[in-house]
């Protein structure tokens, strides 16, 4: 288990699930989220998230890892969004009264890819920002899309960043009613399909189900639809440490599963009317934070000068 990120699940929500950055305490016996340790494992994975796995290997291999690290860094940068964003974030442009609508991005698809590869340890498919530069195309619409090694099931993500959960939860219903669908799946396992020579993937039963010809129903019998929400919460404020330990306080816990069955609700209420869910397993990723905004800016700080950009 990843010791920077905190994962809660309760048995009665197993498809609903909640993260958050670790705290410690610091010098002053203060109570603090470990952002700075928590960032790192989340950049250390920036190489095998924008370049695939067996490229980022090959990379660092014939030259370094830190070469590798680089040139994921470069191809995240490249990113429009990103790189409006960072120097938004970085030039003096930004104030706390002044949000930029930073919603979604890659970002978002960095902290799911985290999730699904190091917490959950679902790999990942393919790399969509390398094939993207390779091919000078959009390789998949899904944030992301990754697999599970033992049951031969894929796991597609959609990712939102929000202030307020509500309207991330919102966006989140919209992305099940406009991704899983005949058309969205047609146009994007085509394209996953003609690369899948390129992904290094001896697995058939993968291969097949990612086959255009292969039926609709089929597909989606074999997926788990991840949908992940990062936003703004006033959770984390009441945190505290069980007494004589380092696990959370059960008052805590008790929170946090109600903002689980609370969300849940919310979002089962707003998908209610798409029929394809009942063939789905449909996860909900949690990611409570104390500011949004603060969080991005510290990662496109730390993106920047880890990049030289």
């Amino acid at each position: 288990m990843n010791n920077k990120t905190e994962y809660y699940i309760t048995e009665d929500n197993p498809e609903t699930h909640a993260f958050y950055i670790s705290f410690d305490i610091n010098d002053n016996n203060e109570t603090i989220q470990d952002f700075d340790s928590w960032s790192e494992e989340v950049f250390d994975q920036i190489a095998y998230f924008a370049l695939g796995k067996t490229k980022a290997q090959s990379i660092a291999i014939e030259s370094t890892p830190r070469q590798a690290h680089r040139k994921g860094m470069n191809l995240l940068y490249k990113v429009k969004d990103i790189k409006e964003s960072n120097d938004y974030y970085t030039s003096g442009k930004y104030t706390p009264d002044n949000e930029r609508d930073m919603n979604r991005g890659e970002f978002g698809e960095l902290i799911l890819y985290y999730i699904l590869e190091k917490i959950l340890e679902k790999p990942q498919l393919i790399a969509k920002l390398y094939f993207k530069d390779s091919f000078n195309s959009v390789v998949h619409g899904f944030d992301a899309v990754h697999f599970d090694t033992n049951s031969n099931e894929l796991w597609i993500g959609e990712s939102k960043f929000y202030s307020d959960k509500g309207r991330a939860i919102t966006e989140l219903a919209k992305d099940l009613h406009s991704h899983f669908s005949v058309d969205f799946f047609n146009q994007e396992f085509t394209i996953i399909s003609d690369r899948f020579s390129d992904l290094d993937i001896n697995n058939e039963e993968i291969k097949k189900l990612i086959d255009p010809k292969t039926k609709f129903i089929s597909k989606l019998n074999k997926i788990n639809a991840c949908f992940f929400a990062l936003f703004d919460s006033k959770i984390l404020e009441k945190f505290d440490f069980k007494g004589g330990s380092d696990e959370p306080a059960e008052e805590f816990n008790e929170e946090l599963k109600q903002l689980i069955i609370k969300t849940r609700e919310s979002f089962n209420s707003k998908i209610s009317g798409i029929d394809v869910k009942e063939r789905l397993k449909i996860h909900l990723f949690l990611f409570p934070v104390e500011s949004k905004m603060e969080l991005v800016r510290k990662l496109h700080l730390k993106l920047k000068m880890e990049g030289g950009f």
